[in-house]
């Protein structure tokens, strides 16, 4: 099967049945190969898809989320998030505090949209053709954070203050991998903010700009037009992903955490 990004990331399975007792073990496979997933048909419910996702770990059951998800639709609120505008790349659990392994987008209702897909970058692979000198810093001096929206699910304290966090991570037998959110496009409104300490503004801005431009291009990027029925299946240490702005009657997408063991 073809990968979804020229960088080899990603990949299209047909209809699962999930009342398979080896599947589990045969996405984590998939997902130590590809990085991500798209299952297309097989998954009609989101307690199904929620009992799937348990089996490849715990899920986050915080009480900002109801039955293992957050559900993802517009509201009439301030919050960015849960909202009709874009999100930039990211990775999930920066601001909320959780150790993130896997991230699953499940589509109830994809319905009158104009814009809305997610998009996944091949990271891991989009780093090296960043600046390296820009890399160095950035794995130097971390990242301050900045949580813009006052919703509940980021954690409170960074809503409050800058707060400094390694820009990579690691897990026992793997390399380091990015775990950032990128800024918000100029005018956009912002779930958070995000720059490099103690370099000068130009600089952070700088190095900011030349991750966005090499995770966004386009050898190791995949956009995803949704269907009802859905599910993206991510790999949180390797790829991140975001969304773009949208108009649409409905569009209504659940967020399934599984969380490092």
């Amino acid at each position: 099967m073809d990968a979804l990004t020229a960088s080899g990331a990603g990949l299209l399975l047909p209809a699962v049945d999930r009342t398979r007792p080896d599947l589990a073990a045969e996405l984590l496979e998939r997902l130590a190969v590809h990085r991500f997933l798209v299952i297309r048909g097989g998954l009609p419910d989101l307690p199904g898809t929620v009992e799937l996702l348990s089996a490849l770990g715990p899920i986050n059951a915080a009480s900002t989320r109801k039955d293992g998800a957050v559900m993802v639709e517009e509201h009439d609120d301030d919050e960015v998030f849960r909202s009709s505008a874009a999100l930039p790349l990211h990775t999930d659990g920066v601001l909320t505090g959780f150790d993130v392994r896997y991230v699953g987008i499940w589509c109830s209702s994809f319905d009158g949209v104009v814009g809305g897909r997610t998009f996944v970058s091949d990271a891991d692979r989009a780093l090296l053709a960043a600046p390296a000198e820009h890399v160095e810093i950035l794995r130097a001096q971390g990242i301050e954070v900045l949580a813009v929206d006052a919703s509940g699910y980021y954690r409170s304290e960074y809503s409050d203050r800058w707060t400094r966090f390694p820009a990579f991570r690691a897990r026992p037998g793997a390399g380091p991998s990015l775990a950032i959110g990128l800024p918000h496009g100029p005018g956009e409104p912002e779930s958070w903010r995000i720059r490099i300490p103690d370099v000068d503004a130009a600089l952070s801005d700088a190095i900011l700009q030349s991750l966005r431009l090499a995770l966004l291009d386009e050898a190791f990027t995949y956009f995803h037009e949704w269907r009802p029925g859905d599910l993206l299946l991510m790999d949180n240490d390797s790829v991140m992903h975001g969304r773009e702005a949208f108009e649409a009657r409905s569009r209504r997408l659940a967020n399934i955490q599984v969380l490092a063991s």
